[in-house]
């Protein structure tokens, strides 16, 4: 039964990248040389750029996926570059259209198969340190911003006319390294600022994340299980000429 299960689901997959549109116009090719700058692709009009982006950092782009919900990946998926140039013919797309037609491109070149599995998996709960938060309400004319940046020092993260389910959602991808849902039991609308570091040393005067969030907006991780959802890739191959 769970062999026939999983069939259904490679073709039901199968069948909806065939539906999608695809590029126009796509070449993937080693990226040259050292890497001093890298991008995730990125739409602007009718084209889609990437620069020194691995298969791994196409698949998060693809399916809005974080590093964490992706196993089975070759070794190679995370160490070799790529840059990525395509064409969506003549009209401009949205990054909700380019995600679609790039699973169709990771398909094609990749050879990329996938499904998708709910698994119970390690992960953090967000909630209110014990000597409560430190969060500011949104003023109702503040214009909404959700900004993170990182450089030399570390992360910084500012947000206006933020939740706290988008703070765990934020969290997820940047820092935490693993996924993280609000327990926080805080419904307001936030504004806030937060910096740290994700490999504290003598580079950076910012501290760990564990430290930064009780310090600084008075909130913290807790160590849990839950249920999320993986993408479980089946077969990945260097991709083929263009």
């Amino acid at each position: 039964m769970r062999a026939s299960a999983t069939v259904a689901i490679c073709l039901s997959v199968a069948a909806f990248v065939q539906a999608q549109e695809s590029f126009e116009v796509a070449s993937i090719k080693p990226h040259p040389g050292i890497i001093t700058f890298a991008a995730d692709p990125w739409v602007k009009g009718n084209r889609v750029t990437a620069t020194a982006s691995t298969l791994l950092d196409l698949i998060e782009s693809a399916y809005r996926a974080r590093r964490d919900q992706i196993v089975g990946l070759p070794g190679w998926a995370d160490s070799e570059h790529y840059d990525l140039e395509a064409s969506a013919g003549a009209s401009a797309i949205t990054t909700d259209q380019m995600r679609g037609m790039l699973q169709v491109l990771l398909a094609e070149r990749f050879q990329l198969r996938i499904h998708h599995e709910t698994r119970e998996v390690p992960m953090y709960a967000l909630v209110v340190d014990k000597k409560g938060p430190k969060l500011k309400e949104s003023s109702p004319h503040e214009p909404p911003e959700g900004r993170i940046t990182g450089d030399g020092s570390g992360m910084h993260m500012e947000v206006a006319k933020g939740t706290m389910a988008q703070l765990a959602s934020r969290l997820s991808s940047n820092g935490a390294g693993q996924p993280v849902m609000d327990k926080t039991g805080l419904p307001g609308i936030y504004s806030y600022k937060l910096d740290w570091v994700n490999a504290p040393g003598a580079d950076s005067e910012l501290a760990a994340l564990s430290i930064a969030l009780p310090e600084q907006l008075g909130l913290r991780l807790e160590p849990t299980k839950g249920e999320s959802e993986i993408i479980v890739v089946e077969h990945a191959a260097r991709p083929s000429s263009n």
